[in-house]
């Protein structure tokens, strides 16, 4: 697998036990182009809550956008669900092994289970808006037009894939 920066745009992935194993976790179970694409998810979130000055977790967002996809892997295919609510239920399962508080994982696995399903996510919680800004907002320029003058820069850094990695083509 490619390098993975822990950095970019002055956002940096949580320094936790907790980001950690999940990065692990990712970075083993699903494909290098979904592992990225997670990592971006995640910075374009942290960058719209930087820039409207919300108060979000940021290892809950990291959590949010590391599994947002897990339900795709092979090891769901035949679980009958929506890809969204088996990411979900993985990203509750981990939360509840670490201890992480119920409400957390709550905001957790709606963040997962919302975040293809437009217009809803936006008036919740940040972290469950922030994990869907950048998938609402992946096929279109309103990252440019809704970033404040001075911010284009980084986001149009993370909307290049790493080398080798082809851009993501489905849902989320």
């Amino acid at each position: 697998m490619t390098h993975a920066p822990s950095s970019v745009a002055g956002i940096r992935v949580p320094d936790t036990a907790l980001a950690r194993e999940a990065t692990e976790l990712v970075r083993d179970t699903t494909s290098e182009l979904v592992f990225h694409h997670s990592r971006r998810v995640f910075w374009f979130g942290a960058l719209q809550g930087r820039n409207r000055d919300l108060g979000y977790d940021p290892e809950l967002l990291y959590i949010g956008a590391m599994f947002h996809d897990l339900g795709l892997g092979e090891r769901f295919r035949t679980s009958g669900r929506r890809f969204e609510v088996d990411s979900a239920d993985e990203a509750r399962r981990f939360l509840q092994e670490h201890h992480v508080p119920e409400d957390s994982g709550r905001r957790v696995w709606t963040a997962v289970a919302l975040h293809t399903t437009p217009g809803i996510p936006e008036h919740m919680e940040p972290e469950v808006a922030l994990v869907t800004y950048r998938i609402s907002n992946a096929a279109t320029s309103s990252v440019r037009s809704s970033t404040p003058p001075g911010r284009n820069e980084p986001d149009r850094r993370l909307a290049v894939p790493p080398k080798g990695a082809g851009r993501v083509s489905g849902p989320g």
